[in-house]
Order: structure tokens, then C-alpha cells, then sequence
């Protein structure tokens, strides 16, 4: 006797998605926290303007300079050229965490290019 395959339902891509939409959002919400909480804080900044700063104040100053020099934007976007052209996996992560933080953190156009050739790349696997 043939057993038939088990038939595709329309939820079945989507569940697949389901692990890099978490993986962007939760980029997203780094981001978001990072930007309000961390760099645009009143209270931190004057705290590591002080004469004993923090021992998170060198990260604050990493982030405004990666801010500074648009890497988000850099890396969404050689992120998502990569995997429009080869598909590597990493490359999409890349594309999409940071073109996710990009898109709080002050690189919001050319980021948000790099997230979408990562999208695409996605969908097309």
C-alpha cells in the first residue's frame, strides 16, 4: 500500500520565518533599548562625563561611533549583497540584525536597504 505524502499547507513557509522574525525583532528591541537607554540617556551621558565614568561608558562611545561612521548602514548593506549573491546564511543574519539596529539607530535609509536584500534573500530560500 502507498502512503501519500503529507500535503503542504500555506502556514508552512511561515513557520519556517517564524525564527528570523524573532531574530529581528529582538535586534529591533536591542536597538531600541541601546538608543533610549543607553546613548540619548541624560543621566548616563553626564554620568560618563564625570571624572570616574562607568564601566558601560566605553560601550556607549563604541556605539555613537559605529553611529557616527553609519556601520549599521555598512553592514546591513554588504550583509544583504552578499546574500543576495551567494545565500550563506550568516550574510542574512547580518543583513538583518543590523539593518534592525540601523533602523533605531540613526541609519534608517541605507539600512533598511540592506534588511530588504536580506528579506528577499529569505523568502527566495
Amino acid at each position: 500500500m502507498k502512503v501519500a505524502p503529507p500535503m503542504t499547507t500555506l502556514s508552512d513557509p511561515l513557520r519556517q520565518l517564524w525564527p528570523w522574525l524573532l531574530l529581528t525583532l529582538a535586534a529591533l528591541g536591542t536597538a531600541i533599548y541601546a538608543r533610549y537607554g543607553l546613548i540619548e540617556s541624560t543621566p548616563i551621558g553626564l554620568m560618563c562625563q564625570g571624572a570616574e565614568p562607568a564601566w558601560y561608558c566605553s560601550a556607549r562611545q563604541l556605539l555613537i561611533m559605529v553611529n557616527q561612521w553609519n556601520g549599521w548602514s555598512w553592514a546591513a548593506m554588504i550583509g544583504g549583497a552578499l546574500a543576495m549573491l551567494f545565500g550563506w546564511r550568516w550574510t542574512i543574519v547580518l543583513g538583518l540584525v543590523a539593518g534592525a539596529a540601523g533602523l533605531s539607530l540613526y541609519n534608517a535609509g541605507p539600512a533598511a536597504f540592506g534588511l530588504l536584500l536580506s528579506l528577499m534573500r529569505l523568502v527566495r530560500r
